[in-house]
This record gives structure tokens, sequence and C-alpha cells, in this order.
């Protein structure tokens, strides 16, 4: 390609990725306010908002809403990495971005209804929106890396590196450099005195040492490179890092250390700060911040909301509770919670007041096999207990529990100090890294008829495969559990 070609290629295209993040958080904004309209325009051709009078002819709650939404829109999106090189480059991780941020910024719309309460918000405008920002956002991101990559075959704004090292992990981020050069790395060749591990033969054509450790400094002297990408065994990164940072910083550019000191089964890493100094964190339980603070959101907004709205169903059964058994309406123990914290438990009561002084007496006929107590034929339960139980009313105050922070909607069942003591094995104890929750994976897999030791399982798979997706399954696949009664007693 000609230089007067690459010049006029750069004209049509972004310059740097820089400038195309900055036009991403310009278009998102245009995005949703076009996704509003659209959503708006659907609902009233439908006929679900006409009736109120709504079209594209909007009120004061309505353009306060919507004044509400875009601005949601510019402080949410970056929480999700959506104006990183990763979304332009990668387009699942920047699918799952999207799809997470559009929901996060759904909830605040429709919290902002609750309290404008604007006409025109139906299902059909929610649901309309919510799709239209999530293919909007992922068309302008793809259109984005499209138009960064009319000048070169590869991108324009690929970033050229180089990578310290040689061995096995080094030649995987550098064959998949290679091989994707969409993720937005133009990889320049190795940085080492030899091969520490055997190189793929035939191996590409820029899979090859282009510089000594000691001569990096004359190499990026008059070489273009965008990164130093350090991927040194821990033994050799110790008496070298310090080196390579002081070369990058004199030369102007970046260096980059991978962190894969550990390994661990299901690692989750993020990057932080402790004390002043930049750290990274391993970690295999719920790291994504954003994402906590997404499920934290939705934990405040269902629980608070479902309490509104069974007011009169909570204070009906704890009058009938008080009615039919001596002894108080609310059972409230204390139970283990996130890292081992104890906090007080909520519930209905479901059995007799003095129930916890009788257990021992009742330790031979459990009917599980693992530190919890079961027995379908519990003798402690009172009449109104055995309906509560069965229909799992008894559980509803533990949305008390979730609106202070004690707990999830969904996360492993919080135990008793009880069976936390009798748990004989250390790898379940992994569950306690993560709040507990009303519902769980083992909720809707079998309830009570699991054994103790496949529960323990399913809170671990929890634990490592964790989402708000996966949350928003786990509550839906609850409700016909709940109505069909199974496994509850």
């Amino acid at each position: 390609m000609t230089q007067t070609a690459r010049r006029e290629g750069e004209c049509l295209a972004f310059a740097t990725r820089r400038g195309a993040i900055a036009w991403l958080r310009a278009v998102d904004v245009l995005v949703a306010a076009v996704s509003l309209l659209l959503a708006t325009s659907v609902a009233g051709a439908m006929g679900l908002a006409a009736a109120a009078g709504t079209s594209l002819s909007l009120d004061a709650p309505s353009m306060l809403l919507f004044a509400v939404t875009l601005a949601a829109t510019a402080c949410v999106f970056p929480l999700f990495a959506l104006y990183t090189e990763t979304a332009l480059f990668q387009w699942k991780p920047a699918l799952k971005a999207m799809v997470k941020a559009a929901t996060a910024v759904l909830l605040v719309l429709v919290a902002g209804a609750a309290v404008l309460r604007p006409p025109l918000v139906t299902p059909a405008f929610l649901a309309t929106y919510w799709l239209m920002s999530c293919l909007g956002g992922l068309a302008v991101r793809l259109a984005g890396r499209r138009l960064l990559f009319l000048t070169e075959a590869q991108g324009i704004a690929a970033r050229r590196t180089l990578i310290v090292g040689t061995g096995r992990r080094a030649q995987e981020i550098a064959r998949d450099m290679l091989d994707r050069p969409g993720h937005g790395h133009r990889f320049c060749g190795f940085v080492a005195e030899g091969w520490d591990e055997a190189p793929p033969v035939p191996r590409p054509g820029k899979f090859a040492i282009v510089a000594e450790p000691a001569a990096l400094a004359a190499y990026l002297r008059d070489n273009v490179v965008d990164e130093v990408l350090v991927c040194l065994p821990l033994a050799s990164l110790c008496g070298t890092v310090d080196a390579l940072v002081a070369v990058g910083e004199e030369q102007g550019v970046a260096v980059t250390v991978v962190t894969r000191l550990f390994e661990l089964k299901n690692p989750r890493n993020r990057p932080g700060s402790h004390g002043g100094e930049v750290v990274v964190t391993a970690s295999n339980t719920l790291a994504d911040e954003r994402e906590l603070l997404l499920k934290r959101f939705l934990d405040v907004t269902v629980s608070a909301t479902t309490l509104v709205a069974l007011s009169p169903l909570l204070v009906a059964v704890w009058g009938l509770v008080r009615l039919t058994s001596p002894g108080p309406a609310f059972f409230v123990q204390e139970r283990v919670g996130l890292n081992k914290r104890l906090f007080k438990f909520y519930k209905f009561r479901t059995m007799v007041r003095n129930a916890e002084a009788m257990q021992d007496a009742l330790e031979s006929q459990n009917e599980t096999n693992g530190a919890t107590f079961k027995m379908r034929n519990d003798p402690r339960i009172t009449p109104l207990g055995r309906i509560l139980r069965m229909t799992s009313i008894d559980e509803l105050p533990q949305l008390y529990n979730v609106l202070r922070g004690d707990m999830s909607l969904v996360g492993p069942r919080p135990l008793p100090v009880r069976d936390v003591v009798r748990i004989e094995n250390d790898w379940p104890r992994r569950r306690f890294g993560v709040k507990p929750g009303i519902t769980c994976l083992w909720q809707i897999r079998g309830r009570n008829t699991l054994p103790f030791e496949r529960m323990m399982e399913l809170d671990i798979e929890y634990v490592d495969t964790w989402s708000v997706a996966m949350d928003l399954r786990i509550l839906l696949a609850t409700v016909p559990v709940v109505f069909g009664m199974r496994g509850a007693y």
C-alpha cells in the first residue's frame, strides 16, 4: 500500500483506537436516544399505550425519564468495559458486556418509571428498548472495528507488540496474536537470549527472536513498538522485570507483565491497588465488581418491591403463626454468611417453640448423610408450619436479609453454625466466598432430596460459573419448583 493510499484510508477510518473509543461514547448515547424513540413508536403502534394517549409527542415525565436513561447510559456503560480495546476487537466479550450494560440501564429505566410513572412505559416499550440498545451497541462496535481495519489488512491501529520470554505461555500468546490479528495486537517477535521451549515447526514467519534483553533499548530506538509484554518464569522475572520496565519507561513504551504466577482451576483475575501498590488479585470466587454491583442492584430492587407487594400476605402469615402455636412468629437464628460472617437469619417459625432444644434427641433419625439435619416427618413441625414449608412461604422474611445485605436472592443456602462445624472436608468451604442466597442450584435440582455432598458440589459449581444471567435463570427456574412443591419438607 502506498503512503498516499494509506493517508486516504486514514481519512475514512479512525486514526487510532483511542479516537474510535471517543466516538463510541457519543454514539452510544445517540443509540440510546434512538432506541427510546423506536420503543415509544412500537408501543404506540401495538396499541399498548394508545389508551393513555402516548405517542411520539412525549409528556414531561417521559422526557425526564429519557434524560435519566441517557445519563445512565453514559455512566453505566464504562463500568462494563465497553470503552476498552477488547470491546472493539473481540465481539463475543463485547456482546456479553453490551447485554449486561443494557440490562443495567434497563433496571435504572424501570426504577425511574416507578417514580415518575410515565404512561408510555409498557412491557412492549421496555422489551423494544432493551433489544434495540443491545443490537445498536453491538452494531456500532462492529462498525467501528471495520473502520479501524480500512487502511491495512490487519488494522492500522493494531499495537505492535514484543514479547519478552520464549517459554510455553509466551509462545501461546504469540500464536494467539498471529492467529487473531483482530484482537488488536501485531506480534513483532520475541526478546530473549534463546528458546526456553522449542518453537513450533514449521513456525510462522515472525515467530523469531528479534533481540536479546540487553539490546532491547537499541531495538526500541530503531523500530516502531507500542508495547513490550513480559512473560517470564517467576524465577527469571524477579531479576529482570525492573530493568525491562526501566527501559520501557525510558523509551516511552508500555510494559505489561503477564502475572500467571498461580495455577488455579478457575482463576478470575482483577487489577487493583493495595496500600498504594499496583497489584493483580487472583481469585476463584466472585471477582467482577461490575457484575457484583449489578447483582446487588437486582437484590435491592427485587427484595424491596416484593416485600411491599407481599406485605398483606406477610402480615396475615405473621398473625396465623401467632394464633396457631405459642411463641414468636419469626424464627431467628445465627447463620454463617460471606467469608464466615455470622448474621441473624429470619424466617417464619414452622416448628414448636423449643425445637432447637429437641434436636439432640432426634439426631439418630437424621435422613441426610452429611452435616445438615433433615427429617421428612419431623415431629417438631406444626400443622401450619408444614403448609408454610411446602409452599416456601416460610422463606419470605429472608427478603429482609437480602435488603440488609446479609444475603442475596441467589447463592448457596446459609448454613447454621451447627452444620458448618460438622463439615468434614475443606473443599465445600469455598462456598463461603460468596453471599448466601434464598435459592440456589440445588434448590432447583432436587432440593432436600439430594445428598449433602451433591448439594455442596452444586454450590461450588455456582461459585465457579456465576454470572448475573445465571442468577436470572435460577430465579426463573425456582418459580415452577416452588409452585410444584417439589422436594420441600
